[in-house]
C-alpha cells in the first residue's frame, strides 16, 4: 500500500468543461491533454470527457498521440502541436493523427507523405501571431496566400494561433494578436478558427471563433490570473501519511544542512515525500501542508523522499503514525503552493512524480 495517494476528481474536471463550455456558446470546446494531461493521467481524463462529448484533444507529440489513440479509440480527432517531422509522418497516418503544421518545412513533409499515399492528408496550420514560439511567421503565411499550390494535398481544417497573455485581460498584446489573427483569417475564409486557449475563452467572445482549447482550467489552475478569484474546481488532492514523529528539545537542527534550528521543545512529524516525486526544493522552510483543517508548517529541507513538518502546535489526537496530510487540496491549491517559490500552477501538477497511488474518482 503506497503511503501517498493522489485523488484526482473527474467529476470536478467534467464540471470545469461543462463551465467552460457554457461560457463559449456557440464554439466547439476541446481539451489539451498534453504532457500527460498536465501530469493528471491523460488517458483517464480524455476518457471522462468523451461523455461530455469533447472531440478534439491536443498532445504534444506523435508519441503521446499514439498513445491516446490506443487508450479512447478512432471516434476523436487527436491533434498533435509539434508537427509533423520525417521520422513519424508514417506514424500519424498509421494512427490517424493529425499535425498541426508550425512551418513550411512541416508542410513540405506532410505534403510528400499526401504524394507517397496517394491520399488528402488533414492538417491544422499555426500562424504566430505574437508569442514567437513556433508556427508560420509572417512572410510563410504570405507565400501561402499567394501560392495555395503550397498547401496542395491538404485538407486544412483549423487555423490556429496561441494567446501570449490571455490570462490577463488588460493587456493590450490580447487585442494586438487577435486582430492580426483576423487579418490572416480573411484570406482563408472557408476554413475554421481556433485561438482561445483557457484565459483566452474569458476574453470574450470575439476570442472563441470554432473551437476553443482550454488546458490549465480543466485541472483547476486559474485562467483569470492574480488578481481574480478562480471559478475553477480544484480537482487535484494530494495526501501523505505520516511515518515517523519525533520529541526535540530547543536546539535542535532539522534536515540536511542544518537549515531549521527548533526554538522550543517541538513534535516534528515526517511524511514520505520529497523532490523525486516533484515536490520542489523550493519549498524548504517555507510552506504549509494541512491536517484535518490545521495547518503545519514544513520545517528543513525539503529532501529526495522526505519532507518534515512542525505539528507541535496540532490537537495531539490528530497526530499519529499513519495520520492523512493534505498536501494539494482546497486548502492549498496547485495555484497557491506555486506561488510561495514564485513558479505556476502548470509547474506543480506536470511535475508531479510517479511513485504515488493514483485514484480517480
Amino acid at each position: 500500500m503506497s503511503l501517498c495517494t493522489l485523488e484526482i476528481n473527474l467529476a470536478a474536471i467534467k464540471a470545469n468543461y461543462r463551465l467552460l463550455k457554457n461560457i463559449c456558446e456557440t464554439a466547439t470546446i476541446g481539451a489539451a491533454v498534453k504532457a500527460n494531461s498536465y501530469g493528471l493521467g491523460a488517458t483517464e481524463i480524455s476518457k471522462a470527457l468523451l461523455l461530455e462529448n469533447c472531440r478534439h484533444f491536443f498532445v504534444a507529440s506523435s508519441e503521446e498521440g499514439v498513445n491516446l489513440r490506443k487508450a479512447i479509440g478512432n471516434k476523436v480527432d487527436i491533434l498533435v502541436l509539434n508537427g509533423v517531422f520525417e521520422y513519424d509522418a508514417l506514424e500519424l497516418i498509421e494512427y490517424n493523427l493529425i499535425p498541426v503544421l508550425n512551418n513550411l518545412k512541416q508542410i513540405e513533409i506532410w505534403q510528400k507523405f499526401s504524394n507517397l499515399k496517394q491520399k488528402i492528408l488533414p492538417g491544422y496550420l499555426h500562424f504566430n501571431t505574437g508569442i514567437n514560439r513556433i508556427g508560420l511567421n509572417h512572410n510563410e503565411i504570405e507565400q501561402l496566400i499567394n501560392n495555395r499550390d503550397l498547401l496542395q494535398g491538404l485538407d486544412l481544417q483549423y487555423i490556429i494561433s496561441h494567446l501570449a497573455a490571455s490570462e490577463d485581460h488588460n493587456n493590450p498584446y490580447n487585442l494586438e494578436q487577435l486582430n492580426k489573427f483576423k487579418a490572416y483569417l480573411q484570406y482563408f475564409p472557408n476554413v475554421k478558427a481556433s485561438l482561445a486557449n483557457s484565459g483566452g475563452i474569458f476574453l470574450g467572445q470575439d476570442y472563441h471563433f470554432d473551437l476553443a482549447r482550454p488546458g490549465a482550467a480543466l485541472y483547476g489552475l486559474n485562467p483569470l490570473g492574480k488578481v481574480k478569484s478562480n471559478p475553477m474546481q480544484n480537482p487535484v488532492t494530494l495526501k501523505a501519511s505520516i511515518i515517523h514523529l519525533q520529541s526535540l528539545t530547543p536546539n535542535s537542527h532539522i534536515g540536511y544542512n542544518m537549515t531549521f534550528v527548533t526554538k522550543r521543545n517541538s513534535l516534528i512529524a515526517t511524511l514520505p515525500f520529497g523532490y523525486a516525486d516533484g515536490f520542489s526544493r523550493g519549498f524548504s522552510n517555507q510552506g504549509k501542508v494541512f491536517i484535518n483543517g490545521y495547518n503545519a508548517p514544513i520545517v528543513g529541507r525539503v529532501s529526495m523522499d522526505f519532507i518534515n513538518i512542525d505539528v507541535t502546535d496540532l490537537p495531539p489526537a490528530d497526530i499519529f503514525l499513519g495520520q492523512e496530510v493534505e498536501i494539494i487540496g482546497n486548502n492549498c491549491t496547485p495555484d497557491k503552493i506555486a506561488s510561495i517559490i514564485n513558479t505556476i500552477g502548470y509547474e506543480i501538477l506536470t511535475s508531479l512524480g510517479n511513485r504515488y497511488k493514483r485514484v480517480y474518482t
